[in-house]
C-alpha cells in the first residue's frame, strides 16, 4: 500500500544557537514577498525564536507563526506591493500575544483571540515582542468573488469577544491541527469550504465599511478607482486623461493617490493584474491581444514590466493556466521548495 500524500510544506526556525543569524535572515527571507521583515538584536538570545511554517493547499497556503524575544517589524510599503504583484487576501488569527498594527493610517492592537484581515494589495505595517499566530491566506476571487467591492475589507478587525471572531478562529485552529493529515486531493474542497465560510461571516462587517466615505475625498478616490478598472483598455488612461474626465488639477489627483503608491503606479498595475487573469483565463488569445486589450501598445514594453512585477514572463502564467494550477498532483507543484511561488501560484487562482 502506497503511503498517503501529505501537502507540500516549508519550515523556517530560527533561536539561540551557532546558525541564529543565518537563520533569522532566512526568516525575513522566506516573508519578503509580503513583507520587509527587520529584527532587532535580542537582549536575551535564550529567550529568542522566530519561526514560520508554511503549507500548501492548491488554491491557499496556510502560514503557522511565532515571534518571541525581541522586536520584529513587518512593513508592506506600495514599493514592495508594486514588486511582488500579489492579490492576496490574508484571513489571520492570533494565538498568543499581541501586535500593534497599522491600516488606513490608523493604529490598533491585535489581541489574542481576534481575527484580523488584510489585503496585500495595500500598505500596512505591525510591530510586535511576542505573537503567534495561524494565517489563512487566499486569492481574492476565492474569497469575495471576481467583480466584489473589497476596499472595506482591509484592517478589518473582529475582537475575540465576538461570535464571528471564535467562529472563524475555532476553525482555523481546527484546520491547523489537521493539516498533517489533509491529502492533496482534499485540500481544495477544504479550503473552498473555508472561504465560503469566512466571506459569509464577515460580509455585514465589510457591508458596514462599505458605507459611502463622510468626506468627499474618499468618495472621489473610490469613483476614480472605479473607472480606472473600467477603462484599462484606453490606450491614453493616465493622469491627464483623469484630471479631464474628472475636473482635477494635477496636484490634487497626486494626492489623492499618494496613499496607495501614486496614480501611474497604480494603474499600471491594475492593468498588469487584469492581464494576468486574462493569461490564466482566456487562453484563445495571444499574448499580444491580451497586452493591447489591457492598455499596452508595445508588447516587449509589456513583457518587462510583466516580468518585473511577476517574476515571470507571460507565456510562463499562460503555461502554468493551461497545466491547471488547482490541481495539486502535479509532481512540479508537489516539488516546489519555494514559499515565493506558492504564493505566485496562489496569486494567480
Amino acid at each position: 500500500m502506497s503511503p498517503v500524500a501529505k501537502l507540500p510544506s516549508n519550515s523556517v526556525l530560527a533561536e539561540a544557537g551557532a546558525d541564529c543569524r543565518r537563520e533569522s535572515q532566512l526568516f525575513a527571507e522566506t516573508l519578503d514577498p509580503v513583507f520587509r521583515t527587520t529584527m532587532a538584536t535580542p537582549e536575551r538570545l535564550d529567550d529568542f525564536r522566530a519561526s514560520l511554517a508554511t503549507y500548501f493547499m492548491g488554491p491557499a497556503l496556510f502560514f503557522a507563526a511565532e515571534m518571541l524575544g525581541t522586536t520584529y517589524r513587518f512593513a508592506r510599503d506600495p514599493g514592495r506591493i508594486a514588486r511582488s504583484g500579489l492579490d492576496l487576501i490574508f484571513v489571520q488569527v492570533t494565538l498568543d500575544g499581541s501586535d500593534m498594527r497599522t491600516v488606513n493610517g490608523e493604529t490598533m492592537l491585535v489581541e489574542a483571540g481576534d481575527i484580523s484581515l488584510f489585503d496585500l494589495s495595500r500598505p500596512m505595517q505591525a510591530e510586535t515582542q511576542h505573537c503567534r499566530n495561524l494565517t489563512l491566506v487566499l486569492p481574492r476571487r476565492l474569497l469575495f468573488g471576481k467583480d466584489a467591492q473589497t476596499d472595506a475589507l482591509h484592517g478589518l478587525l473582529l475582537k475575540r469577544s465576538t461570535s464571528t471572531a471564535r467562529l472563524i478562529g475555532s476553525h482555523l485552529r481546527a484546520l491547523f491541527a489537521d493539516l498533517t493529515d489533509i491529502t492533496p486531493d482534499e485540500a481544495p474542497a477544504i479550503v473552498t469550504a473555508t472561504a465560503n465560510l469566512v466571506s459569509n461571516l464577515v460580509a455585514p462587517q465589510i457591508a458596514e465599511r462599505s458605507l459611502p466615505s463622510p468626506t468627499v475625498r474618499g468618495a472621489v478616490l473610490m469613483e476614480i478607482r472605479r473607472y480606472i478598472e473600467q477603462s484599462l483598455a484606453l490606450p491614453d488612461l493616465g493622469p491627464e486623461h483623469l484630471c479631464k474626465v474628472f475636473g482635477l488639477s494635477r496636484a490634487s489627483l497626486y494626492r489623492l493617490f499618494e496613499p496607495i503608491g501614486g496614480v501611474t503606479d497604480h494603474i499600471r498595475s491594475r492593468r498588469l493584474r487584469a492581464a494576468f487573469d486574462m493569461l490564466v483565463d482566456e487562453r484563445k488569445r495571444t499574448v499580444g491581444e491580451i497586452a493591447y486589450a489591457c492598455g499596452f501598445s508595445d508588447i516587449s514594453a509589456f513583457s518587462r514590466a510583466f516580468r518585473h512585477q511577476f517574476g515571470m514572463s507571460p507565456r510562463e502564467v499562460r503555461e502554468m493556466g493551461e497545466r491547471g494550477p488547482l490541481a495539486l498532483g502535479s509532481a512540479e507543484k508537489q516539488a516546489a521548495a519555494s514559499v515565493h511561488d506558492w504564493l505566485r501560484i496562489v496569486s494567480a487562482l
